[in-house]
């Protein structure tokens, strides 16, 4: 009989739920809502949404929609696991709710990335999305993952919010003039800059905070005209992900000058190879750790890294010809659309 491995990757946009077995063979995939413990009104309602995630997983898998049970190992990897309470919390609510299954690990969701590029899960894991997500894990098993810890606005909504700021400023003449004053107000469909701050602003039907995000995109292509704000702001996201990039290195046990460290890129706003941030987050890594070796996810799901976590603690030896058999299968069309 083979074995079932389950891996879970939970976000502040979607859940997602993937059924395996030891040869790495994809057996079915379930998609849900939030499922961040401190994105919700009651921590239960993320657990309510990750259960959806599992159930739909197993249903495509031919099980039986309830339960982790029939499982050898799981391995949710959930934002929102910053502290060891949260982790506790999962736990507990894990073996109350689905009765768990022979082996279970909960971490947050920024080491689920880790095995999508070394196939040992050593090394340093970034990912850039909305938001950015940082762990490492050393060649002696210590763990560090950043969460909290990130003292500087980074990924989509932090180009975003900095970028309207230099516009704010460029129109009041206390910044330097910049593209992102035009390229803003068109993303918005505003006519002016004093329009687009009544768009975030104003009482009623305003523009919130998560829609700085949406700007990333027209923030990086800016930069890749040579708008020299625009730039400007790149470089510094770059130059801050590489200072973490070290302290994650340093916590978890490398020698940052001598020993060779694994560092894997993920996430939609390094997706494409090309992305000036991307270009420019390889050469500041390259500085700050001058023997890294930087791979990328090969767009893979991040949940596929958490799978295969779940299959090196149910005891498989997770080689590189396995891993490559994993990252490769395509998930349903559609499933990871935000």
């Amino acid at each position: 009989m083979s074995q079932l491995f389950l891996g879970v990757d939970a976000g502040n946009s979607k859940t997602i739920a993937v059924v395996g077995d030891e040869h790495g063979r994809l057996l079915g995939w379930g998609r849900s809502g939030l499922g961040d413990i401190y994105g919700v009104a009651e921590p239960s309602a993320a657990v309510d949404e990750v259960a959806l995630a599992i159930g739909r997983a197993r249903e495509a898998s031919g099980l039986d929609p309830a339960g982790v049970g029939a499982f050898d190992a799981a391995a949710f990897r959930l934002a929102g696991v910053d502290w060891a309470d949260d982790e506790a919390y999962w736990m507990s609510a894990i073996r109350d709710r689905f009765g768990g299954p022979q082996s279970v690990s909960v971490k947050n969701d920024g080491f689920a990335l880790l095995r999508c590029g070394d196939p040992r899960g050593v090394g340093v894991a970034l990912s850039v999305g909305t938001g950015a997500a940082m762990a490492g894990r050393g060649p002696g098993g210590s763990e560090f993952v950043v969460s909290w810890w990130f003292q500087h606005y980074l990924g989509g909504a932090g180009l975003g919010h900095e970028a309207m700021r230099a516009v704010m400023l460029a129109e009041l003449g206390i910044g330097p003039a910049t593209l992102l004053s035009v390229r803003l107000c068109e993303f918005y469909g505003v006519g002016t800059v004093e329009g687009l701050l009544q768009a975030f602003t104003k009482r009623g039907d305003s523009l919130g905070h998560a829609d700085k995000a949406r700007a990333a995109r027209t923030v990086l292509a800016a930069a890749t005209e040579g708008d020299e704000v625009a730039l400007g702001l790149v470089l510094t996201q770059a130059e801050n992900f590489a200072k973490y990039a070290v302290v994650t290195a340093s916590r978890v046990g490398f020698d940052v000058e001598a020993e060779v460290i694994p560092i894997v890129l993920g996430g939609g706003v390094l997706s494409d190879p090309a992305s000036i941030l991307r270009v420019h987050l390889v050469e500041s890594l390259a500085s700050a750790l001058p023997r890294a070796t930087v791979t990328d996810s090969r767009n893979a799901s991040p949940v596929l890294g958490a799978l295969l976590d779940a299959m090196a603690e149910g005891g498989v030896d997770i080689t590189p010809e396995l891993q490559d058999a994993v990252l490769r299968q395509a998930p349903p069309a559609g499933l990871l659309e935000t």
